[in-house]
Formats: structure tokens, C-alpha cells, sequence
């Protein structure tokens, strides 16, 4: 085999129009998965290679689908032409690549990178087919790490069910609650995540392969269109399937903008969880503790700072504005085409990314270390409004109200509270308990006073 595989002259142009960047690795993959499937359509349907030659182009195929020709690959996505200059590097690598295959084999073949490696294709059904691919791929992966992510959640929710704290709301105590039922909570956020992902699978599974330049599959023949669609889910393993309207699926992108709120709404809650957190592990409250993972501060040896929610909440902020340009690239389609394809990729690419980091990163890095302080959470619930607010059924909504705002001492631990209780009410100390504990607090006696 020579070793002097290279593009050709319209990768070359393309580097001079856009500057050197790097294909992403993943849509290389899928773009040579593509081109394999579609040559094997070929090879089928009209049996236009000999054996040799064929074997020739599925190694070229395979080789750069495996990733050691990335860096033939150096276009970046922010290019016009909706993705014209991927095609044609991918065209131009492939066919210089099979021939030195068959050179290696003293063969005589020659390959042209349109009449052999594009036939029956354009690059309209190619690159979307082929970001199709890439982007369920990282759906797949960013669902994973959702489901571990609830998963981790449920067995805290399991494990601290008993442990009482002080609920709050508009920053401010408000009734008793689990430990448990807070971490259900953000579970139940994660989960709705989870469902969402699952259903996206199923929305962006389609893919215009046969339609060629507009969906009217010109210059297509038939058996090759059914063939390649074979060969794709066939040469991808994945539950690809060519869409039964591929005008309306060359010309409209709105399912990566659905993809795109898919990570956007999974990003807010990663967000509004890490705000939960910081606030837990806070000085001020110290009901948790951030992992110690490394140096607080250069001058401040007693700090620990919250280094790894701050790192998730950033990413999220990221995710969401690159799920922002998703939409706008999307709205950017003219007539019978959206030639932002490559764009739109970048962004959701790099948001998916993101989030699979940020996820791994809660789950497994914060999440994974976090200690809760359950004195912390015991002492801070008993001198908290929260609990006098909890005995609202037994004092009544008036006594309560009356007790805070005479300014009268809160009590400084459980028992004092049930002292109060008991002498305001005249029940015995054991009722109080009873009405105090988590079972009847956090609502899982049914809500029986």
C-alpha cells in the first residue's frame, strides 16, 4: 500500500475558502459509514467493480471509518455550502485511498471521487444522513448518563427517606421535609430528562439517503435507494430509516432544533440542581460538603471552593446557548434547502459533548464524594421556623403566627419545641413527638395530622 494517500483539489479549495479546523471526528466515522453503505448499493444494484476493486473501496471505508486518516480530515464546520466540502473531502480521500489499496495489490483500478465514490448521491441526502448518524450517537450516550445519573439520585432518595430537614421556599424556612424527598425531587427533574431523550431517539432516526440534491431522488434509481437503506442500518447498527417525506426532510431541520431543547432543558435542570447544591454546601447553611478535591485558595488555607458545581453550572450556561443557535440556524433554511447543516452540527456536537461531561462529571465527581452532615441538618431543623410552622394543626395558624411575631425565643432544639407544643396544647409530649416525626412531617402518613 502507498503511503502518499492525500485529498484532492477541492478539499484544497475548501481549506483556502474556510482555514484549516478539524472535521470532528465522529462525522468522519459517519460519513465513511455512509459512503459504504451507498457503495455497497451500488455494487449490488448494478455490480459496477470487480471483487478486487470492491474490497478495495469497503477498506478504504473501513479504514478511515476507524479513525486513522482524521487528519486528512482538517475542514472546519463553519463553512458555506451545506456541507458541499465534506462530501467532496471525503469523496477525494476515499478514492485516492482505495487506489492505494489496489496498487498494493498490483492492480490497475483507478477511482473517481464523483463517478465512483458520489454515484447516485448528492451531498444533500450524504452530510445529513451522515450528521444524522453522529448526533444519535451522542443522544445515546448523553441518555446513558442521564440514566445513571437518576439511578444515583433514587438510591440517595432510598437512603436518606428517614432523615428530616428544613424545607425552604423563596430562601426561607417553610415546612420539614426528607432528605430523601429532596433528592426524590431531583430525581423526578432527571427522569423527565430521561423520558425526553428516550422519545428524541425516535424523532431524529430519519434520514433523507436516496433523495439526492432536493428529495425527488433524481438520478437515483429505485433498487439503490431501498438497497442503501439496508446497507446503512446494516453497516451502522443503528434504527436508521429513510424518511417517507424527503423533500420535506432536505429542506427542514426542526428536529435538531427539538434535539437541541432536549439538551437545553436537560442543561437548566443540571442548573438549577448545582443552585441547590451550592446553597447545601454553603458556610451558611453546611448541611452538605463539597468534595475537597483540590486547593480552596491560595491565601485561604480553611476554604474549600465548589469548584465542580460551578464547573457543571458553566457548562450549562454553554449547552443552552449553543442549543440557542441550533434554533437560529434552523430558522436560517431557504425554499428546498438549510445550507447551516454543518453549523448546526458544530453547535449540537459541542453541546452534547458538553453535557455528557457535564452530567459524568455531577454524578460521578461531585455526587460521588458529597457528604451529607446529618447534625448539621438535626440542628438546623430544630431551631427553624419550619418546625413551629409544622405545628399549625395542633396550635393552630393564628397561635403560630402570634408565637413569631411576638418575637418570642425560637426554641433551640427539638425538645424545647415540644415542651412549647405540649404546654400550649395541653397534649402529652409523646403526641408532639409523634406529630414531629418524619412519617407524619413529610406527608407519608397520607397527610393525617
Amino acid at each position: 500500500m502507498r503511503d502518499d494517500v492525500t485529498f484532492g483539489p477541492e478539499t484544497s479549495a475548501a481549506l483556502r475558502n474556510f482555514g484549516e479546523g478539524r472535521t470532528p471526528p465522529p462525522l468522519v466515522r459517519a460519513l465513511a459509514e455512509v459512503k459504504l453503505a451507498c457503495l455497497r448499493a451500488v455494487q449490488e444494484t448494478e455490480r459496477r467493480w470487480s471483487p478486487e476493486a470492491f474490497a478495495a473501496l469497503e477498506a478504504a471505508c473501513g479504514d478511515v471509518a476507524s479513525g486513522r486518516r482524521n487528519g486528512l480530515f482538517r475542514l472546519p464546520l463553519f463553512q458555506g455550502g451545506a456541507g458541499t466540502s465534506l462530501n467532496m473531502n471525503m469523496n477525494e480521500v476515499l478514492a485516492s485511498l482505495a487506489c492505494s489499496f489496489c496498487a498494493g495489490q498490483d492492480l490497475e483500478t483507478r477511482f473517481d471521487p464523483i463517478e465512483d465514490i458520489n454515484r447516485h448521491q448528492s451531498t444533500n441526502d450524504v452530510v445529513p444522513t451522515a450528521v444524522t448518524i453522529a448526533l444519535y450517537r451522542l443522544l445515546c450516550l448523553a441518555e446513558n448518563q442521564v440514566i445513571a445519573l437518576q439511578e444515583a439520585l433514587v438510591e440517595r432518595e432510598r437512603r436518606f427517606e428517614n432523615l428530616l430537614m428544613e424545607g425552604r421556599t423563596e430562601m426561607q424556612s417553610a415546612l420539614p421535609i426528607t432528605l430523601g424527598q429532596v433528592f426524590g425531587a431531583w430525581a423526578g427533574a432527571v427522569e423527565r430528562d430521561r423520558w425526553r431523550m428516550n422519545k428524541l431517539k425516535e424523532r431524529i432516526r430519519t434520514v433523507p439517503l436516496g433523495g439526492t440534491a432536493i428529495g425527488t431522488c433524481f438520478a437515483a434509481p429505485r433498487p439503490y435507494i431501498h438497497a442503501a437503506e439496508r446497507a446503512l442500518r446494516s453497516v451502522t447498527q443503528l434504527p436508521l430509516c429513510r424518511s417517507q417525506n424527503l423533500p420535506d426532510e432536505t429542506a427542514h431541520l426542526d428536529k435538531w432544533g427539538e434535539l437541541a431543547n432536549g439538551f437545553s432543558l436537560c442543561a437548566i435542570n443540571l442548573f438549577k440542581m448545582c443552585g441547590d447544591f451550592l446553597l447545601y454546601t454553603s458556610s451558611m447553611s453546611g448541611e452538605m460538603e463539597h468534595p475537597k478535591v483540590q486547593a480552596g485558595s491560595s491565601i485561604m488555607a480553611a476554604k474549600t471552593n465548589p469548584v465542580l458545581l460551578e464547573h457543571v453550572r458553566g457548562l450549562a450556561v454553554h449547552i443552552q446557548g449553543e442549543a440557542w443557535k441550533v434554533g437560529q440556524y434552523v430558522a436560517l433554511g431557504t425554499l428546498q434547502l438549510n445550507s447551516y447543516l454543518p453549523h448546526l452540527c458544530a453547535s449540537l456536537l459541542e453541546a452534547g459533548d458538553s453535557l455528557v461531561r457535564a452530567v459524568s462529571s455531577f454524578r460521578l465527581d461531585f455526587l460521588g464524594g458529597l457528604r451529607v452532615n446529618a447534625t448539621r441538618i438535626e440542628r438546623n431543623l430544630a431551631g427553624s421556623l419550619a418546625m413551629m410552622n409544622a405545628l399549625g394543626p395542633k396550635l393552630g395558624y393564628h397561635c403560630v403566627k402570634r408565637l413569631y411575631e411576638n418575637g418570642e425565643a425560637l426554641p433551640a432544639s427539638l425538645e424545647e419545641l415540644v415542651a412549647l407544643a405540649a404546654e400550649a396544647t395541653g397534649k402529652a409530649p409523646e403526641e408532639i413527638r409523634e406529630l414531629l416525626s418524619p412519617g407524619s412531617l413529610a406527608g407519608m402518613n397520607g397527610g393525617d395530622a
